[in-house]
C-alpha cells in the first residue's frame, strides 16, 4: 500500500508560487511537461506540412501525431485500468496498488501474492504491447485511408474547377488552402514494468518502438519512408534527454546550484530554519559546514574497501568496522523495510552514517524522502530506487552550498536563505522552460525541415508524395 508523508505536504507552505509548476519536471508521472512537448510539435510540424503539401499533407500529420500522443500519454494507463478492473472482477484479484521494482534496497515484490504479481506485470507489459502496435501498424492503415480518401476528393474538385479556372488562378487559389501537420517520435524497449507504470516519459519511449517499423512498412512510397525513419530516430533526443541537458547546463553555466526538486528545497529550508533558531549566532561558514561536511576521508576509505564491488552492506558488519556508529547505522537502515536481522545499507546511506551533519540524520532523511517521492519508503510494498533518492541527497548539499556561497558577504538569517531557495526555484523552472522550448522547436520545426530537404534533394521536387509502390 503506497503511503503519501501527508504530514508535511499539510504543514508546509510553498517557498514560491513556482514550486508547483517546477515540481512537474521532477515528477515522473507528470504529463504536462510531455503534453506541452506534443501541443508545440502539433503546431509546428503541422504548420510545416502544410507549407509544403496543403491541406492533405497537414491532416495527414495531424490524425498520425495526435492520435499517437493521446495513446503515448494516456492510452497506455486507460488500457492498464481496465485490465486492472478485470483482473479484480473475473480472476478475484483483492489488491493491484503495489510496485513491482526492485533493487539492492528495496524489493516490494517478494511480499506480493504470486498471482497479483504475475498478472500486474503481464496487464503492464500486454498494454504497452496493444499501444505500440496500434500506432505502428493500425493507426498508418487508417491515416493512408483518410488521406486517399482526401486526395480523391479534391481531384473530383479538380475535375469540376478545371473548364472555367484557369492554372494560374488554381495554383493561387490552393495556395490559400494549406493548414497543419504532425510526427511522432522513436524509441527502444524498456524491460522494466516498473518503469512502464511510473514513468510517462518511458511509456511514451516503450510505446513508439514499434512505431519506426510499423510506419516504415506501412508508408505508400520509399521517399515517405525515408522521411519518417529520419523524422522518428532524430526525435528521440529531443523527446527524452535535451529538455534535462538545456536546464542543466543553464543551470551551471549561471551558478545556479543543482537542478533540485522544490519539495526537497522546501523540506531542507524547513530544517536549515530551525537550525537557525536553535544556532542563532552561527557563522555562515561554520553553518554550512555542519550541513554539509563530509565524513573523515580514512573512514571512507575503509568503507569503499568494505563494499569493493558491492551495492549494499550488512548493518551487522557495518558495525564490526565501525561499532561507535551502531545507533546511528541501525536507525538509518530503517530508510527501507527490515526483513531480518538489521537491514541493510547502500554506500551513500553509509556515509552518512559516518557523517555528523544536519543532513545526514536518518530522521531528516526519511522525511524529506517521504516527501518528495510521495511515498513512505520504508513501507515494505513501496519501491523508490535508491539511484533516485542519492540524487535527492546530493542535489541537497549543492544547494546549502549554493547558499554558503551567496552568502559569502551577506547576512545568515531567514529571509536572506528563503530570498535564495526563491531563486533558485525561479532560474531552475525558466531553464526548463528555455530547454522544453528550444526542443519543441527542434521536433516542430527543425526536423520537418530537414526531412524535407531530405526528400528534396532525393527527388528534385518539393512536394508530398502521396503514390504508392
Amino acid at each position: 500500500m503506497r503511503i503519501n508523508n501527508l504530514k508535511n505536504n499539510q504543514n508546509f507552505k510553498s517557498i514560491s508560487p513556482l514550486s508547483g509548476a517546477l515540481g512537474q519536471f521532477y515528477s515522473a508521472n507528470a504529463t504536462l511537461p510531455t503534453l506541452a512537448i506534443e501541443t508545440g510539435v502539433t503546431l509546428g510540424r503541422a504548420y510545416e506540412a502544410n507549407k509544403r503539401g496543403g491541406k492533405p499533407e497537414a491532416i495527414d500529420r495531424l490524425v498520425e501525431q495526435g492520435i499517437s500522443a493521446i495513446v503515448w500519454i494516456y492510452g497506455v494507463k486507460a488500457l492498464q485500468k481496465i485490465g486492472d478492473f478485470i483482473g479484480k472482477k473475473f480472476l478475484n484479484i483483492k489488491d493491484l496498488n503495489f510496485d513491482i521494482g526492485f533493487d539492492e534496497l528495496r524489493n516490494p515484490t517478494k511480499y506480493i501474492d504470486k498471482k497479483a504479481l504475475t498478472f500486474k506485470a503481464g496487464n503492464i507489459l500486454a498494454c504497452t504491447a496493444i499501444a505500440t502496435y496500434f500506432i505502428g501498424a493500425i493507426l498508418p492503415k487508417i491515416n493512408n485511408a483518410i488521406l486517399d480518401k482526401i486526395l480523391k476528393k479534391q481531384e473530383k474538385n479538380k475535375e469540376k474547377t478545371k473548364e472555367r479556372t484557369s492554372f494560374s488562378d488554381f495554383q493561387n487559389q490552393t495556395k490559400k488552402n494549406k493548414n497543419v501537420s504532425f510526427t511522432s517520435i522513436s524509441g527502444a524497449l524498456v524491460n522494466s514494468a516498473h518503469i512502464l507504470e511510473n514513468n510517462s516519459t518511458a511509456r511514451l519511449f516503450i510505446t513508439d518502438t514499434g512505431v519506426i517499423a510499423g510506419r516504415f512498412a506501412n508508408a505508400p512510397n520509399k521517399y515517405r519512408k525515408i522521411e519518417g525513419l529520419f523524422r522518428d530516430i532524430a526525435s528521440i533526443y529531443f523527446y527524452l534527454k535535451a529538455t534535462k541537458h538545456i536546464s542543466g547546463s543553464l543551470n551551471k553555466l549561471f551558478n545556479n546550484g543543482a537542478e533540485t526538486d522544490p519539495k526537497a528545497i522546501e523540506r531542507t529550508i524547513e530544517m536549515l530554519l530551525q537550525k537557525l533558531k536553535e544556532n542563532p549566532d552561527m557563522n555562515i561558514d561554520d553553518f554550512i559546514s555542519n550541513a554539509t561536511r563530509s565524513a573523515k576521508d580514512e573512514s571512507i576509505a575503509t568503507l569503499k574497501n568494505a563494499f569493493n564491488s558491492k551495492k549494499t552492506i550488512s548493518v551487522d558488519d557495518f558495525i564490526k568496522l565501525f561499532p561507535e556508529f551502531e545507533n546511528k547505522a541501525k536507525e538509518m537502515a530503517k530508510l527501507q523495510f527490515i526483513e531480518n536481522g538489521n537491514g541493510v545499507l547502500s554506500f551513500q546511506q553509509a556515509s552518512d552514517v559516518l557523517s555528523d551533519t544536519w543532513t545526514s540524520d536518518p530522521k531528516f532523511l526519511k522525511e524529506i524522502f517521504n516527501f518528495t517521492t510521495g511515498k513512505d519508503v520504508s513501507n515494505k510494498h513501496t519501491f523508490v530506487s535508491s539511484k533516485e533518492l542519492d540524487k535527492i541527497r546530493t542535489s541537497i548539499d549543492k544547494f546549502i552550498k549554493q547558499i554558503g556561497t551567496k552568502l559569502k558577504e551577506g547576512t545568515l538569517n531567514e529571509e536572506s536563505i528563503k530570498k535564495i531557495a526563491k531563486q533558485n526555484i525561479s532560474k531552475n523552472f525558466l531553464f526548463n522552460i528555455i530547454g522544453t522550448t528550444i526542443s519543441t522547436i527542434a521536433l516542430g520545426f527543425l526536423i520537418p525541415k530537414i526531412q524535407y530537404a531530405i526528400t528534396k534533394k532525393l527527388t528534385n521536387e518539393d512536394k508530398f508524395h502521396t503514390e504508392k509502390e
